[in-house]
This record gives C-alpha cells, sequence and structure tokens, in this order.
C-alpha cells in the first residue's frame, strides 16, 4: 500500500475523532465550604492554553473539550480537578488546604477569624502533617507541633488517654485538663479516643485569655477546638474515600535487668554477708561449691519476664467516608472500624465510630445542621503489670531463675506463693465496654444583611460497663474459696443550649465585629456497682452475682451526681484599616459546685494588635508580608472539682453493734461544709510578634505570658481532734511563665520538589507561691514503715518537684563510720560496709524528714517537635522529631531492684560493693537494703530525650483519566515512635502513670511501654 494510501486511511479514521473533540463552551459556580462565592478563583484547562477567573458572583465560563480536565485553584483553598465528559455546568465546593497560612481561616470561640485579623494567642494544627500518623487517638500525634501545649500519654496501652497542659499547671487539686469542643459543642466526646481522626479537618488550640475568656470557666485550662469534616465538591457528586490500614507493634527496647546467672551471682552475694535467711549455712569463708549456686554461668538467660507477657501484636483499622454538596445542602458521613492489639498479650482495644454532618438552606435567611457521632469502645485491660508497686509478683521485679509456670516465689519474704503475671493473663477476665453518643441540632439565621442568629442545642451520653473476674483456680486461691465478680455500670449525660447573635459592619475603614450570647449546661452521672466473693462456678463470671456462699462478701454501691452551669457572654472585635486591632471579652459564670454566696463570677479580658507591615513607613518593604505585634490580658476561673465540695456530707454504715439479732444502718457526717467555697482565678498576660516574610516563605510567631492563679480549691489536713481529715477551702497561689516559639519554613519550593519544615520550642516555669500555713503538701509518699515525700508542693518550689535525701555512696570501713559519729556528715539505716548512706543535711545524727532536699523539677526546661516535609516527583516523605530537655523523673523500680532482698536487680548491681572485687564501690552491696529503698537522687535521672516519633512515605497515583469514576490512589509506609535517645534507665521517660493526678507528671510506676509501630496504608477516593 502507497504511503498516500495509508494517510487517506489514517484522515478517515481520525475524522470522527476530530469532529468529537470539539471545543464547547462550560460555565460554573465555585464556592467556599459555607456555600460563599469565590471570587477571583483561578480556572484553566490542563494541558491547555485557556483559562478564567471567577467574578464576583464566583461563576466563570471557559471553551473546553469533553476530553478536557478543568483546575480550579484557589490561595488557601485545594485544588479540584474536574472531567468535562459530556457536562457544561458544574458546581465546586472548595476545601480548606491546611497547609497553608496566608489568609488562613482560624477557627476560635463561637466563631472564625482570618489569621492575619487574630489578636490572641490561637495555634493550629497542620492536618497533612498528622494525618497518615498511626495513632489511635489523634492526640497520640499532637505531641510538640503546638507551641505551649504539652501532650503526655499516661501508658502505652491502647486506649489510654493523654495528660494535657496549655501553658503549664495552675491548679494543685482541680483539674488542669483543657476544654475540648468539637464542631463548637462542648463535652461532645468523653476523651479524644472517642474521634475518628480521619473525620477531623482542623484543630486550633487557644491558649491566652483573650482567646479563652469566651468560654469563662470552662476554658480556664485552654481550649481545644475540633472542626469536622463537612460535604464538600463538585455540586451533584458523591464523593466516597476508603482507607484500610494494617501492621504491628512491638516492644521498642529491654530493661537493662540480670539474667539467670547474673542474679544467681547477685544471690550467692547476698548469702556470701551472711543475710540470707534460707542458707545461713553461707557465709564469707564458703567456697563457690559450698554456695547457694555452685555454677552460676551454667543457667544461662533464665525466664526474661517481660519477654514472657508481651508480644507482637497487630493492627487494622478501616475507614469509609462519603460526602457530597447540592444547591441548598451538604452532608459528610463516616464509618471506621478499628482494633489495636496491645504489646501486653491479652489487652487491646477494638472500637466502631460513626459520624453524620448535615448542613441545609431552607430559605436564604435560614440554615439548619445536624451533627451526631457514636463511638463503641471494647477496652481489654492490662491484666498484668511489669513493674511498680507489687515488688513480689511484677514482672521486672520476679527472679529469672523462676520458671514461667511456677507459682511460688521463694523471694517474697521466707517464700510465699504469688499470682504470677503468666497466671494473671491466662486465667483472669478483664474488660471495659464503652459507648458515646452526641447530637448536635443547629439552627443559623440572618435576618439582614450582617446580623447572624447561630443556635445549638445538644445532648450528650457517655456509658461505661465494667467486667472482672478472678477466678477460684489462681494459685492465691485457697481451696473452695471461690471466684471473685465485680460488675460496675457509669452513666453520664449533658445537655447544653448555646445561642449566640452577632453583628459586623465596615464603615470608612472602620470595622466591627459584635457577638453576644447565652449558654445554659447541666449534666448529671449515675454509679452502680456489684462485687462478690466466694463464686464456686467460675464458668458463670459475674452473670449471677446472686450466688455467691456468704452475703457478708458481697457489696454493693450507687451514686449519683449533679451540676449545672449559666452563662452570659459577650465579645466585640474591632480593626482600624487592618491596622490597629481591639478585642474586648467578657463572661459572667453561674457554677452549682460552689457555696451559694460565691456561685457566680465575671471574668474579662481584651487584646490588642497593631499590624505594622500595613503602615505607610513599611509599605515599599516587599519581602516582609505581616509584621504584627499583639497584647493581651485576662482573668479566667476554675471549678473543675467534684459535686457538692461545699456542702458537709453524710455517710452510712451497718458495721455496728447487733440490736435483737440484727445490725440497723447508722448515718455520720464524714466531710465538713465549705460555706464560702468560691472559684480559682487566673489572671495571665500575653505578648507576641507575628513575622511573616519572603511571600509566605517564612513564617516566625514568638509569644512571651505569665500567670499567677490564687484562691485554690485544696483539700486541706485538718486536726485530727475535729474527727475530720480534710475540707476543701481556697487557699495558696501558683504562678506560671514561659516563651514560644514556631517558626515555619518553605526552604526549596519547585515544580516537583518542595521541603518545608516546622519548628516549636517551649520554655514554662512553674511555681508554687503559697500554700497557707502549711510547709508542704505531700503529692506522693515512698513505700516502707516510713514513708517520706517523693513528690510534693513547698512554697517557692516548682509545682512538680522532687524530693528526696542526698545519696552519700557506701560504708568503706568501721573507721569511717567511727568519725562520722563525731563529724554527722551521713546517716544511715543500716551502718556496715557497703551499706548506703545519706547525707545529714542538719547534721542531727538522726534519718528523718529533716534531711529531704529538693532534687529537681520533673517539668522539662525546653521541649517541641521538627516535622520536616519533602514532596519528590509525587512522593510525599515526612519525618518527625519530638524533644524534651531538661527536667528529672524516678525509677521507682529502684526502690527494690538496686541492693534489696526481694527482686530481680538492674545489671549495675553486678559493680556493687564488694569487699574483695570492688571495695571502692558506691552502690549498695547485695542485700544492703532489707526494706524499700529510701528515696534519693540515687534514683532520680535526667528525663531529657530525643525521639524519632513518625516517618511516613506516601505516593497518591492520579487515577482521573484512566478510570473515570475513581479519583486517586494513595499508598503509605508509616512508622511511629522508631527510635528514643534517653538517659533515663527505665522504659521511657516521656510517661506519666499518675496521669489522672491533677498535678503530678512524668512519673514512672511501671508504666505500661509505648510500642514501636509500623503501618502499611491503602486509601482509595472515588
Amino acid at each position: 500500500m502507497s504511503l498516500v494510501a495509508v494517510l487517506i486511511l489514517l484522515a478517515a479514521h481520525t475524522a470522527p475523532a476530530t469532529a468529537q473533540q470539539k471545543a464547547q463552551t462550560v460555565s460554573g459556580t465555585v464556592l467556599d465550604p459555607d456555600g460563599n462565592p469565590l471570587i477571583g478563583a483561578t480556572v484553566v484547562v490542563v494541558k491547555g492554553t485557556q483559562g478564567a477567573v471567577t467574578d464576583v458572583k464566583g461563576k466563570f465560563t471557559i471553551k473546553a473539550k469533553s476530553s478536557d480536565s478543568l483546575q480550579i485553584s484557589y490561595l488557601g483553598y485545594k485544588t479540584e480537578t474536574l472531567n468535562v465528559g459530556s457536562r457544561t455546568n458544574f458546581t465546586v465546593r472548595m476545601e480548606k488546604d491546611s497547609s497553608t497560612d496566608i489568609d488562613e481561616i482560624v477557627v476560635i470561640g463561637y466563631g472564625q477569624v482570618a489569621k492575619k485579623d487574630l489578636t490572641g494567642s490561637v495555634a493550629t494544627v497542620k492536618m497533612n502533617d498528622i494525618k497518615d500518623v498511626p495513632v489511635l487517638s489523634v492526640d497520640n500525634a499532637l505531641q510538640g507541633r503546638i507551641a505551649g501545649a504539652d501532650f503526655m500519654s499516661t501508658t502505652g496501652e491502647p486506649g489510654a488517654t493523654t495528660t494535657i497542659r496549655i501553658r503549664g499547671t495552675r491548679s494543685i487539686n482541680a483539674s488542669n485538663e483543657p476544654l475540648i469542643v468539637v464542631d463548637g459543642v462542648m463535652d461532645a466526646i468523653h476523651d479524644l479516643n472517642d474521634i475518628n481522626s480521619d473525620d477531623i479537618a482542623g484543630i486550633s488550640v487557644l491558649k491566652d485569655a483573650s482567646s479563652t475568656a469566651i468560654y469563662g470557666s470552662r476554658g480556664a485550662n485552654g481550649v481545644i477546638l475540633i472542626t469536622t469534616k463537612r460535604g464538600l465538591g463538585s455540586k451533584g457528586k458523591v464523593n466516597i474515600t476508603f482507607k484500610t490500614d494494617m501492621g504491628f507493634s512491638q516492644l521498642p527496647r529491654q530493661l537493662d535487668i540480670m539474667n539467670a546467672s547474673e542474679f544467681a551471682q547477685y544471690r550467692n552475694d547476698y548469702a556470701y554477708f551472711g543475710s540470707d535467711a534460707n542458707h545461713p549455712d553461707v557465709g564469707k569463708d564458703t567456697p563457690l561449691s559450698g554456695s547457694v549456686y555452685s555454677d552460676p554461668l551454667s543457667l544461662g538467660e533464665g525466664t526474661n519476664w517481660i519477654n514472657e507477657i508481651t508480644r507482637t501484636a497487630l493492627y487494622s483499622n478501616y475507614a469509609l467516608s462519603l460526602s457530597g454538596t447540592s444547591d441548598k445542602s451538604s452532608y459528610y458521613a463516616s464509618f471506621s472500624y478499628n482494633d489495636t492489639e496491645g504489646i501486653i498479650q491479652d489487652s487491646g482495644q477494638q472500637r466502631f465510630t460513626g459520624r453524620i454532618n448535615l448542613e441545609r438552606q431552607l430559605f436564604k435567611w435560614m440554615k439548619v445542621g445536624y451533627t451526631g457521632s457514636y463511638t463503641w469502645r471494647h477496652n481489654d485491660q492490662n491484666k498484668s503489670s511489669i513493674g511498680g508497686t507489687a515488688w513480689y509478683s511484677s514482672a521486672q521485679y520476679l527472679s529469672p531463675l523462676l520458671k514461667p509456670n511456677d507459682t511460688y516465689n521463694p523471694l517474697y519474704y521466707n517464700g510465699q506463693k504469688i499470682n504470677t503475671q503468666r497466671a494473671l493473663i491466662d486465667l483472669n477476665t478483664y474488660y471495659l465496654e464503652r459507648h458515646s453518643n452526641n447530637h448536635a441540632f443547629t439552627l443559623k439565621l440572618e435576618p439582614v444583611k450582617n446580623f447572624t442568629i447561630n443556635s445549638t442545642f445538644s445532648y450528650y451520653l457517655y456509658q461505661r460497663h465494667t467486667y472482672r473476674y478472678y477466678p477460684g483456680t489462681l494459685p492465691l486461691k485457697g481451696e473452695n474459696e471461690g471466684g471473685e465478680a465485680y460488675r460496675a455500670e457509669w452513666d453520664e449525660h449533658s445537655f447544653s443550649w448555646e445561642t449566640t447573635a452577632g453583628y459586623k459592619f465596615e464603615k470608612n475603614g472602620h470595622s466591627f465585629d459584635v457577638l453576644g450570647g447565652f449558654s445554659a449546661y447541666s449534666f448529671a452521672s449515675h454509679d452502680f456497682n456489684l462485687s462478690g466473693k466466694g463464686y464456686m462456678d467460675d464458668a458463670i463470671l459475674w452473670n449471677n452475682m446472686n450466688a455467691v456462699q456468704d452475703k457478708e462478701t458481697y457489696s454493693a454501691g450507687t451514686s449519683y451526681s449533679k451540676k449545672t452551669k449559666t452563662s452570659v457572654y459577650a465579645r466585640l472585635n474591632y480593626n482600624w484599616k487592618s491596622r490597629y486591632y481591639l478585642t474586648v471579652t467578657g463572661r459572667y459564670d453561674g457554677a452549682s459546685n460552689f457555696a451559694a454566696n460565691n456561685k457566680w463570677a465575671f471574668f474579662p479580658s481584651a487584646a490588642l494588635k497593631w499590624n505594622i507591615s500595613n503602615e505607610n513607613f513599611l509599605k515599599d518593604c516587599n519581602w516582609i508580608d505581616d509584621l504584627s505585634l499583639r497584647l493581651s490580658a485576662g482573668l479566667t476561673g476554675n471549678d473543675a472539682i467534684s459535686t457538692y465540695r461545699s456542702l458537709a456530707t453524710l455517710s452510712s454504715t451497718t458495721g455496728g453493734y447487733l440490736f435483737d439479732g440484727s445490725q440497723p444502718v447508722a448515718f455520720y457526717r464524714s466531710r465538713l461544709d465549705s460555706p464560702d467555697l468560691t472559684w480559682e482565678k487566673t489572671t495571665a498576660y500575653n505578648v507576641a510578634i507575628d513575622w511573616s516574610m519572603f511571600k509566605g516563605r517564612l513564617n516566625i510567631t514568638a509569644e512571651a505570658y505569665k500567670s499567677k492563679t490564687t484562691d485554690l480549691l485544696m483539700s486541706l489536713a485538718v486536726a485530727a481532734q475535729t474527727g475530720y481529715t480534710s475540707r476543701w477551702t481556697n487557699i495558696g497561689s501558683t504562678s506560671n511563665k514561659g516563651i514560644e516559639l514556631s517558626v515555619e519554613s518553605h526552604n526549596i519550593v519547585r515544580p516537583k520538589f518542595h521541603w518545608s519544615t516546622t519548628l516549636t520550642l517551649s520554655h514554662n516555669e512553674q511555681k508554687v507561691d503559697d500554700i497557707g500555713s502549711e510547709d508542704f503538701i505531700s503529692a506522693y509518699n515512698s513505700p516502707g514503715n516510713n514513708p517520706y515525700m517523693m513528690y510534693g508542693y513547698v512554697k517557692g518550689y516548682p509545682l512538680n518537684s522532687l524530693w528526696g535525701f542526698k545519696y552519700g555512696g557506701t560504708w568503706k570501713s568501721a573507721e569511717e563510720r567511727e568519725e562520722n559519729a563525731v563529724t554527722k556528715t551521713y546517716v544511715s539505716p543500716a551502718n556496715t560496709d557497703g551499706g548506703p548512706r545519706y547525707y545529714d543535711t542538719n547534721h542531727d545524727g538522726v534519718l528523718s524528714r529533716e534531711d529531704l532536699i529538693y532534687q529537681g523539677n520533673a517539668d522539662p526546661y525546653l521541649y517541641g517537635g521538627l516535622q520536616n516535609t519533602f514532596y519528590i516527583h509525587g512522593f510525599k516523605l515526612g519525618v518527625y522529631f519530638a524533644y524534651s530537655l531538661g527536667g528529672k523523673i524516678y525509677n521507682y523500680s529502684e526502690i527494690y531492684m538496686a541492693g534489696s532482698q526481694f527482686a530481680n536487680q538492674y545489671r549495675y548491681m553486678l559493680n556493687a560493693w564488694h569487699p574483695v572485687r570492688n571495695p571502692n564501690s558506691d552502690i549498695p552491696r547485695a542485700g544492703a537494703k532489707s526494706d524499700a529503698a529510701l528515696p534519693s537522687d540515687f534514683m532520680i535521672h535526667d528525663a531529657s530525650y530525643l525521639r524519632l516519633k513518625n516517618i511516613t512515605l506516601s505516593y497518591t497515583f492520579d487515577l482521573k483519566k484512566k478510570c473515570s469514576w475513581m479519583k486517586d490512589l494513595t499508598l503509605s509506609v508509616s512508622g511511629e515512635n522508631l527510635f528514643l535517645w534517653k538517659k533515663y534507665n527505665g522504659f521511657d521517660p516521656d510517661v506519666s502513670s499518675e496521669g489522672t493526678s491533677s498535678t503530678l507528671r512524668r512519673m514512672d510506676l511501671g508504666a505500661y511501654p509505648k510500642p514501636r509501630t509500623i503501618i502499611f496504608s491503602l486509601q482509595l477516593r472515588y
């Protein structure tokens, strides 16, 4: 066939296609997430030359072929790509891009504001940095990402909560946890485990008094505002996203404790000093062949009790969301299921979440909405312990010479039966079921232009069911003793109603935004529990609680509490030509917690801002995008104590004398009243500078703050002769001050390579200024017959102070002790060679509380995080480090594992004092501590660390051109808690075993270790 014929045939085949590809007129409307028109949005034909810009109504017209794709972009919003096909008209609702800061809209209390107009201290979280982080609860991903906000895990157990401090700790007995608001509703969740991270569109953290005062007493400890996703995208089109994650978790590291061979050598040394009551014939003159263990090396590793109870745990997560919009409505619905196994055997959490967000524009002046969420959680509670106070049975304390199924501990004093961790895991049953529901109905009215009324009514219900059974087959159970059953039902519910009215207007450069509101809140809780002992059929568990043999071992308890709050509030935002800003806020709160004469209080605040970059003298400084100075001051209050604390209480007992063969109930007064109990009050000041440069390439925010909290809500000890132990009162004060720095830079911006960095630095100092007439208030004491303060509050010292004796090494000879009888330099509970000694700070020759000294602060000197994000030829790589510098931590386990006779030991005890092998060692000799060791700096460690917290690598495949009904496919792999650099000899210094305590932080009572997690993810968008 000739070349001409070929060309003719090709032309014939391509002619119809050319006709089909004739350009046509395509029109559309571009809207923001609230349905308002976006003016100036750019619309271009992909791989074409045509382009258009939306007009004042958000409308555009452009010429495009049916095979073309349109790309719609607008600064601050995510770019949308649409396939033209046969359609000639589009309505597109754009989605905010949290990765951009220019003109970013920031959610604040009861509203939102452009970031450039922000006067208070509000930090926003970049959701792009954390959306792929493999955590069950979003708070675990926020550590170090917000300057001034300290997120700390209580434990590494699945479902464990975090303890959050925004700009430090203020209260001693009242709560220091921040308020969490979801979609404008307070108490919409029980904790952050109740919300699916994939549902979150944005997070704002309110830190200073100006931004939190609108929430009054509820915002005393800062506020975390969470906004969930809404319906977005093209009109009439359903957007479907499916995501699945699969992975595993492991124990990231081991403790440096003795194996069987090493511990056998230690026990030989213990017997060598004549201390082993079970081997009284062994002493200093006994050869190795006659010692307790004649060949320690032959015993090998023995039982690793931590490995015995841990495992490689599996992780799976499935999430589905649907969203869309029409001319007058939008919807978003999501469902997720998560199954997270714990690294300690038979622990873990299963969770189901469901959410639906609806909005409907009924009239031009009226919009209604509904937000509903439900969460179900099943928690298999941890039934074992690695460390803590149970030195006779916890995993790290147990002798490696024991076998996994042994039930007799020869080191437990003279030898006793124990419930080993293996038995507790295999035999016990213990789990919780939680149900959390929230329903919120919103009404938005705009009767006249710029005048809006918003009203939200919400109902929240939380239920917790506890099931626990200890069978009669446990090793410690006696014959025919039977099992122990426990059932508990807890529920709480709340109603809230928030109504605000706002008006905005501008004239001659003056801009006003006025808001007024009313809030009503009611909360009630119910508790019911049953417990019994002596159940003979273990198979029935807790399902027949009346089957107890002896009613004396059967008990029931019930309780009920209720509290109400009512508030009115107002806020004025004013600015002149976006140059000078003023915000004034006031809230009048009433709470039922307090005495009749002190239920109401007023909390005002004010903020000023000067946008220096809008001044004429900087108009030619093109490299400065924004330069602003902010000042704020305000008063907040705290009422976060349990109900009825201002009232006297009556308790009941049936433990009195028998009358006519029966034991009548008796009532007695168990608590004194506090007729003047009132609010804690915090006065706070803030100064800040915001600096944006080089067209947003470099953004810096630096802040300094100071606060003082007075009238602390405290439970104060009273004289024993009164017949009571304590009463609630307002006494004492604390103070906080600190600095914060946030830096964001776009280091390299190229079409196929983008590198950005975010750095946060936070420094906080908190101090006890006054605790009334008390010399000290102990927060946690050491064990033993003579307990000493380890953590406590003393005037003039930090809130999280550590206290203990100053360790003075070991006694080397009798001559040293004779000399010390004169100098009184040291004091010791055991005056023997190799025994521990402590400095006698008052030189009275007596070991007493007066010898305790301040040992440091549990809080870090500096903490924060460093995020680096890279976009490379379609790949996205995120690397995040969290750090904490300074601070001290007690390793509680060293009370028993550094020279005691009852437990396994840390490996450094191989270098303990010995008259032949190591006569100059300052580590106490084997068995030098007959009971628990005294708290001292010997067991206090530097809590600094650097953690490679997360690495995420992902790649997105654009499927729109290959499959008309699919948008894209994203594959990713992510690692959490990958590596930890530390000095602490425990698992992790970033732990707070007493997380439920108001104040105590960084305390390690054998906490459940944080796992190292690897997750593989797949996401499809339709």
